[in-house]
């Protein structure tokens, strides 16, 4: 049986002694994602008053861009953020806080995608538009105020699997821009591999998926089986799978990689940490015990300010090693 923190169950018994997660369709997921943000919302405590953010509309994308203030008259380093959701649920304001304490903190531009969502729109459809943003904001980006050649992928669950499957795409010179524009991944209880398709080398593991199939909160399996098949997610497709294409993950850069001990996807980022240093990539891999997946959406949570903080300081040492590069 899962054990979990105090201040997970202090939580809990905030919502009245209620677990969430998402169950059913892809409807009913959005209407209780919906009411766990609305009630999460309640809890907020900061305001950002030193960033400049708007949204904008790309070729029928919507995206969020989000400026701190001192990068007046100059090019900010910018993070491309894809949100989580399982490709069912989540937009722009399901982690607007998140990215306005990234922004804030990190002193980095932050642009957030607003990609299309299943089953309305069945894969690739979401990698299009991911990508379709990332090569936008580089060709765009001395209008937009941010600097192209200082760019990386965030990502949280599935918006995880699209900030790598982005950075694949570019690596592998399969779109408009330098191979090399990808400085570093962010890549946080990202979603990995196909229950059905882990590679034979890493099934000793991938045990979490099954060990945390039922009364976890947030996603259990039926969840993301759900989910997987809302999205036509082919076991195989190496688009959304990286891990199956160990020749691109030698050409990958530096990663940051957060799992959660509660969580179905936990052993995603353990096979993607052993995947990548196995290529040779830089790896700095950061979990966290006795909580679910994604806890840092929830504000009250101290765990939340240690998440947020340590990649924080991930992303500033990654600006800075990027900057040098450059210089």
């Amino acid at each position: 049986m899962a054990v979990y923190l105090d201040s997970w169950h202090k939580f809990e018994e905030s919502m009245g002694g209620i677990r969430p997660v998402l169950t059913g369709t892809a409807e009913e997921m959005r209407t209780q994602f919906s009411g766990l943000i609305s009630f999460l919302a309640t809890q907020r405590t900061r305001t950002w008053d030193t960033l400049t953010v708007k949204d904008e509309n790309v070729n029928g994308i919507v995206i969020r861009i989000y400026i701190p203030n001192s990068f007046e008259g100059e090019y900010a380093p910018v993070g491309v953020f894809y949100h989580s959701g399982g490709f069912v649920v989540g937009d722009l304001d399901s982690e607007d806080d998140f990215c306005r304490t990234v922004s804030a903190d990190a002193n980095i531009a932050v642009i957030s995608v607003d990609y299309r969502l299943s089953p309305e729109h069945k894969a690739p459809a979401q990698l299009g538009d991911a990508l379709a943003i990332f090569e936008w904001i580089y060709k765009n980006a001395k209008r937009i105020g941010v600097c192209s050649s200082r760019m990386f992928t965030i990502g949280t669950s599935a918006g995880g699997a699209l900030a790598l499957a982005v950075t694949r795409k570019v690596v592998l010179g399969q779109s408009t821009v330098p191979a090399d524009t990808v400085k570093g991944i962010f890549a946080l209880c990202p979603l990995v591999v196909h229950p059905l398709n882990v590679p034979t080398e890493y099934k000793t593991l991938y045990t979490s998926f099954e060990e945390h199939k039922e009364g976890v909160p947030i996603i259990d399996k039926a969840c993301l089986l759900e989910m997987y098949n809302c999205a036509g997610l082919q076991p195989n497709d190496k688009n959304y799978y990286p891990v199956l294409d160990t020749e691109s993950l030698k050409r990958f850069p530096p990663t940051h990689i957060v799992t959660c001990d509660n969580d179905p996807l936990r052993d995603d980022g353990k096979i993607l940490s052993s995947a990548l240093s196995a290529s040779g990539v830089a790896v700095d891999t950061k979990h966290f015990d006795g909580l679910p997946h994604c806890f840092w959406i929830i504000p009250s949570l101290p765990e939340s300010e240690v998440f947020l903080q340590d990649l924080i300081q991930g992303v500033k040492e990654a600006v800075k090693v990027a900057s040098i590069s450059i210089n």
